[in-house]
């Protein structure tokens, strides 16, 4: 089956970055500057080069100041942008809900999601290359869902997440902060995934963790143990934001 361009994306911007305050405390994570832009210009300079058209942005702490920057992306990156509030902070997987229960949802923001689309937090520094490169490996694989993956240290995955690969290679299973010694691989997943709208209808199922949070992984998890397929695409760990980078 030939495979159709991803021309809409949902961005995850509504956390409070609380390993960076102060500086969140007053900007939000998304927001803060590098090299004189918004975070947030990295991932809509990514996603225009990659050809997407449409865009969603989950927000929450600081709201106001990315509906403000939100409001000026049609005329800078020739890219729509709505916004949509998470009521609450619990996990990605309700951050992806919020589009679903929005009042906007039938008549504007359903067409965006009802094909396969892009869910991309924008908690890093990435370079021009990286949405265009994921989408690229999504149109060039066969599998329902592309997942960006990086190698990390042992020692971190428990802090992360760790992919579970099948012997041709596939993935069936993103395990979420697995215990010490028990991942499943070296490999974790960036929060960066090609979805199929089929994963929408899994949402509603999706229980807390241990830690608290509705995981957008336990849906993609479910997808994969019923009905679907992924493979990842190894690409360099973006780098984090830093104080360092309000010199630049």
């Amino acid at each position: 089956m030939t495979k159709t361009p991803i021309t809409s994306a949902v961005l995850l911007a509504a956390g409070r970055g609380k390993r960076l305050r102060p500086h969140t405390n007053s900007t939000p994570k998304p927001l803060l500057p590098v090299g004189g832009v918004p975070t947030l210009d990295l991932y809509f300079t990514s996603l225009a080069a990659a050809g997407v058209k449409d865009t969603v942005v989950i927000v929450n702490h600081l709201a106001e100041q990315i509906e403000q920057y939100a409001d000026e992306v049609p005329s800078r990156f020739g890219i729509t942008c709505s916004t949509v509030r998470q009521p609450i902070l619990d996990g990605t997987a309700s951050a992806l809900e919020a589009v679903l229960i929005d009042s906007r949802y039938d008549k504007q923001l359903k067409p965006l999601i009802s094909r396969p689309f892009l869910l991309i937090a924008t908690d890093y520094l990435i370079p021009d290359s990286f949405i265009p490169d994921l989408l690229t490996f999504y149109l060039s694989n066969p599998e329902d869902i592309a997942v960006s993956i990086k190698t990390v240290p042992e020692e971190e995955l428990a802090s992360r997440s760790s992919i579970r690969f099948a012997e041709d290679g596939s993935i069936t299973e993103v395990v979420e902060k697995p215990l010490a010694g028990e991942a499943p691989s070296s490999y974790s997943a960036n929060l960066a995934y090609v979805l199929p709208a089929e994963i929408l209808q899994l949402l509603a199922d999706v229980s807390c963790s241990a830690r608290g949070e509705r995981e957008v992984q336990s849906a993609i998890n479910c997808f994969l143990a019923t009905q679907g397929t992924a493979r990842g695409i190894v690409q360099s760990a973006p780098s984090e934001w830093t104080p360092a980078l309000l010199k630049g």
